[in-house]
């Protein structure tokens, strides 16, 4: 007998929503030989994205010790901010926090529901590799300097759909461009049930 499996997409939509100042989304289309090619201008971090080291002027060569290929896998936690007990679920490689925000996704206010996460020194004492949520940032400089400086890569702007992972384990497949010297890349992310 089979088992069943279900992917549950955590991406945003790659749209024109840039966090106030970044780079917008540019798509001109040209015409070649009766051919339609697409020119895409994009902000790193535009949409679902991950940051790397380089972020916050730290270097990138860590990325692949932490993951294979540059790409974001394992075993997966997640939790609500509104909910959090202090104690980061054991033998998790990635934890995702959802705080809401995400429902205001499209709208301005959504860069003004910026969570504080108050338990940033706990991921780091854990054995979390990747931390994601479904708000615009994870904080300012300083969280995400002490995040990335201890190789934990960081995943903002996943989408709504975290709410329906809250208090549950599965497998997280996140899958960035392959560039390896950037601040940050979109990223495609699926939760695996």
């Amino acid at each position: 007998m089979r088992e069943i499996v279900k992917i549950l997409d955590l991406t945003q939509t790659l749209t024109n929503f840039p966090y106030p100042g970044d780079p917008e989304l540019r798509i001109n289309e040209k015409e070649m030989n009766g051919f339609i090619v697409s020119e895409i201008r994009i902000g790193s971090h535009l949409s679902t994205h991950v940051d790397y080291p380089k972020h916050v002027g730290l270097e990138n060569k860590n990325i692949l010790n932490i993951f294979k290929d540059g790409i974001i896998k394992g075993s997966c936690c997640c939790i609500s901010l509104n909910n959090f007990e202090e104690k980061i679920p054991k033998n998790c490689d990635i934890l995702l926090i959802y705080t809401g925000a995400s429902k205001y996704w499209g709208k301005e206010e959504y860069f003004k529901k910026i969570p504080e996460i108050p338990f940033l020194n706990n991921i780091i004492k854990s054995n979390i590799k990747c931390v994601g949520i479904d708000a615009c940032t994870i904080g300012g400089f300083e969280e995400h300097k002490k995040l990335l400086s201890n190789n934990i890569l960081i995943i903002e702007n996943l989408n709504e759909n975290l709410e329906n992972l809250v208090g549950k384990r599965f497998y997280f497949l996140g899958l960035p461009l392959k560039i390896y010297d950037i601040d940050a890349s979109p990223i495609r992310c699926v939760a695996i049930l």
